[in-house]
């Protein structure tokens, strides 16, 4: 049986990229994936002693691995710019947990931008920690949210969003929004009356024959990004699941408006699911 791919931790000292842990322990414990902390050194910082950061730093990942019970955590330091060393590095894990507000206490990151281009390069599902000072895991019998667009890669977000929620059976809130599309022209702009109720009753089928029983749905008209925010906190959401757009970290100017969005708005963790290269 091959060696299951590990959960990939970006660790830089500070108290908030910590909180990162709670989802990590949390996914771990759904996905049985070991965990792996990473801390990145810039150039300078590796000039002071590389050998030296290593052992502190596996000292110091040991500790938080005890205290999280993660059992044994590879620790590794690398040398770099911190997004493109983490993305490099995730190539051989099942998935990122990233904060978004850590700052390096160690020399090392600064969380909020990092973070940014982990989630919009990342080629692996990137389960993003808001970096509140009390981080709550996704589960606990919490919903699970879960933004639809009718593609593909959205629904590869629920297949794996109802394997995470089976061993606790968490329930899960699919959220589908829609609006009438802008007018090409002011002067000659015009609509059937009956668009927005056709848009409506092709939203509603959709998640009818995707919802699962037992699961719920939420049909919005307007802003997709206010729907799932909307949805998560009318349901409690332990956990908000999107996905991103673009091809790779160079030509990815944005997640797409709504992933980003909920990403820089909640309190909730959220996963990101990237589309497939």
């Amino acid at each position: 049986m091959a060696e299951q791919r590990p959960i990939l931790v970006p660790l830089d000292g500070s108290k908030l990229a910590e909180n990162a842990l709670v989802d990590a322990a949390w996914l771990s414990r759904m996905t049985g994936a070991p965990v792996r902390f990473i801390h990145v050194l810039d150039s300078d910082a590796a000039k002071d002693g590389r050998a030296d950061a290593a052992e502190t730093f596996q000292k110091y990942a040991g500790e938080l691995a005890a205290a999280h019970k993660l059992g044994t955590v590879a620790c590794d330091v690398t040398v770099g710019s911190a997004a493109e060393e983490i993305l490099k590095e995730a190539e051989n894990a099942s998935a990122i947990v990233i904060a978004t507000h850590g700052r390096g206490g160690v020399r090392a990151m600064i969380m909020g931008s990092v973070a940014d281009k982990v989630i919009r390069g990342a080629k692996v599902p990137v389960l993003v920690e808001p970096g509140i000072e009390r981080p709550v895991s996704p589960g606990d019998g919490k919903a699970i949210v879960v933004g639809l667009d009718g593609s593909i890669e959205a629904e590869r977000g629920l297949a794996m969003v109802r394997t995470l929620a089976a061993p606790a059976n968490l329930p899960i809130v699919l959220v589908r929004a829609f609006s009438l599309p802008p007018p090409a022209g002011i002067e000659f702009s015009y609509y059937p009356a009956d668009l927005g109720a056709t848009l409506e009753a092709a939203a509603r089928e959709y998640l009818e024959a995707t919802a699962r029983p037992g699961e719920k749905y939420v049909l919005v008209q307007g802003d997709a990004a206010t729907a799932v925010l909307d949805a998560a906190e009318q349901h409690n959401a332990g956990l908000i699941v999107l996905t991103s757009t673009g091809k790779g970290l160079a030509k990815r100017v944005a997640l797409g408006s709504t992933t980003d969005r909920v990403v820089h708005s909640t309190k909730r963790s959220v996963l990101v699911v990237p589309q497939q290269s």
